[in-house]
């Protein structure tokens, strides 16, 4: 209905999440008044070499070490990534402790739908929101992102941006027209964050290189005013030229570690606080040195999957000699053999799933997940999928024409059958991909496939590896965001009507899955918000089951424990802290 205001109650998933907590405890303007002119900051920030905190310092400690700092890239996914995005740039929406999603008034004083046919929602920038280089924040930055995640690989959610269809730059920019091919349900959470498309869109790289080390300007209440990769310490400060409420904490210090070693320096009184996902043994150094009042845990908003290559024809008469499949003569190009969902469901069913989650949290099991459309709980059912039977697996090869051979492994028309599978070696919980991917191969084996082990950056096997079938299996850590229908979207969705078919991206659907009726489902989800409901009627998560494009392996959570001074902020903690983590609220955090 026109004139529909900016404000969504928690999604089904999110008010999941708060059981489990309560459970564990195109136009430019001119600058604005009161902004100095336009600056040219340096391409990353400097390393700060100073020891000592400042009076008015807060010193977190954060588990898994940054590859890079763009939230939209999934590749450089990890709980530091988050949390300095969070404070340092700019987002349409906010996300409610309670998980409720809305309005971020500090930089657009109203957005609503004022027009259904077509559907367009405007967005009344604030006047004076600017990035800390004085340059303002604009449509300019709407149209930039929007352009980037319809074109770049390997991204968190570009579903609903692929469904827009034209960006109207008003009032020197600070007016957004954003229209859509049809109705978005969860429009508001799109934008969320802003990058400075002046900095980024005429940058080589920019998109990637300039965000490697950290973020040139900022849009929030903190700017990043150091970055030191060897020593694992990320330095914020105030960002004085942020036109709202200037935060508490004059600086914040985001110090990298493991979590034994984070959980010392949290019980010497080194760190106020800890973001955690401890091992078996770690977690019994935590019950030991910080009291259960002082922590609480809470889901991450991510899985680890196993995704399942659907991309080009690929050569796979390569000889059994370690080296990848796709390196032979054309002429033995065949689909990959993943593409058969026969293949896909022998695969689930040759792996023991809750072993491989527990493998991934390295002695603590992690939640399996049941779900393939919301985040899971902590029933721990079990996919609806046969997982964990390695004569089912059998079977299964049997009917999809992959008999045994006179050797270990299966064979169809005088092909063994040979997987690769590809694990990122870049990001957070390297190790732990690295033995479930090891356990996953010998898994694998033992039915007769032969699987080949591929070690490189995220951003290749997300970006061109999988897609083109180089790569038959990834392991990947995959975030999502608080929409639940734009998240399947992203995931799941065919691409668009547009897309060259001779040089594909896989834009969201990085193993190019593809299929109608799932297609249709989806897109009905998106337009009521939805996903087990309405016109798809529950049939969404079923359907994509019996396809299998990917297999969740483990949902992980995280743990925040604190000192005395931040103990007060665990009662605020809430299903919304899986999508921002619990530094958002820092800004309003004691500093002693």
């Amino acid at each position: 209905m026109t004139g529909r205001t900016a404000r969504r109650r928690p999604t089904r998933t999110a008010l999941g999440l708060l059981a489990l907590v309560l459970a564990t405890t195109a136009g430019t303007a001119c600058t604005p008044p009161g902004l100095p002119p336009p600056q040219s900051p340096s391409a990353a920030p400097s390393v700060s070499t100073s020891a000592d905190e400042a009076p008015g310092t807060l010193v977190i400690g954060m588990e898994g070490t940054p590859t890079g700092f763009n939230p939209h890239v999934i590749a450089d996914h990890s709980a530091a990534t988050v949390a300095v995005a969070g404070l340092v740039l700019p987002s349409v929406s906010t996300i409610s402790a309670d998980g409720a999603v809305g309005l971020n008034t500090e930089l657009v004083s109203s957005a609503e739908v004022t027009s259904e046919d077509p559907f367009t929602v405007t967005y009344s920038l604030v006047r004076d929101a600017a990035w800390s280089d004085g340059t303002p924040i604009t449509a300019e930055d709407f149209s930039y992102l929007r352009d980037q995640l319809l074109s770049q690989p390997g991204t968190v959610e570009p579903a609903g941006y692929r469904l827009i269809t034209d960006i109207r730059s008003l009032d020197a920019g600070k007016t957004v027209e954003v229209e859509f091919s049809g109705p978005v349900a969860d429009w508001l959470t799109l934008f969320s964050p802003l990058l400075p498309s002046h900095l980024l869109k005429d940058s080589p790289g920019g998109w990637s290189d300039t965000l490697a080390t950290g973020l040139p300007v900022s849009g929030g209440r903190y700017k990043v005013d150091s970055y030191d990769g060897t020593t694992g310490e990320i330095t914020l400060v105030r960002n004085d030229k942020y036109w709202g409420p200037q935060p508490g904490p004059a600086t914040v210090v985001l110090r990298i570690g493991t979590s034994s070693a984070l959980i010392a320096a949290l019980a010497r009184g080194d760190l106020q606080a800890a973001v955690l996902r401890p091992d078996a043994a770690a977690t019994a150094e935590l019950a030991a040195a910080v009291p259960a009042d002082h922590r609480v845990t809470v889901p991450a908003a991510e899985t680890v999957q196993l995704l399942m290559s659907f991309g080009n024809p690929v050569d796979t008469s390569s000889p059994s000699d370690g080296t990848d499949p796709g390196t032979g003569d054309d002429s033995a190009a065949v689909p990959p053999v993943t593409a058969d969902v026969g293949v896909r469901r022998a695969v689930a069913a040759a792996l023991d799933l809750p072993a491989l989650s527990a493998l991934l949290g390295s002695g603590n099991a992690g939640r399996v997940p049941d779900s393939l459309v919301t985040l899971p709980d902590r029933t721990r059912l079990l996919p609806p999928v046969v997982t964990g039977n390695a004569d089912a697996a059998r079977d299964l090869l049997d009917e999809a024409g992959w008999t045994q051979g006179p050797g270990v492994y299966r064979v169809k028309d005088g092909q063994v059958l040979r997987m690769t599978l590809g694990f990122p070696t870049d990001g957070t919980g390297d190790a732990r991909l690295q033995s479930a991917a090891q356990a996953i191969q010998q898994s694998l084996g033992r039915v007769g496939i032969e699987v080949t082990l591929r070690r490189d950056t995220g951003n290749d096997l997300l970006g061109t590896l999988l897609s083109a079938g180089t790569v038959q299996l990834a392991l990947v850590d995959r975030p999502r965001s608080v929409s639940d229908s734009l998240a399947a979207a992203s995931a799941f969705g065919c691409p668009a009507d547009d897309a060259d078919p001779d040089t594909p991206v896989p834009v969201g659907n990085p193993g190019g899955f593809c299929d109608p009726a799932i297609d249709a489902l989806l897109a009905d989800a998106v337009a009521t918000g939805s996903t087990d409901s309405g016109v798809s009627g529950g049939q969404l998560d079923d359907a994509l089951w019996s396809q299998l494009p990917v297999l969740p392996l483990s949902a992980p959570d995280q743990v925040v424990a604190t000192g005395d001074l931040l103990a007060g902020i665990l009662a605020d903690a809430g299903p919304g802290w899986a999508w921002t983590g619990p530094l958002a609220g820092l800004p309003e955090w004691p500093t002693g």
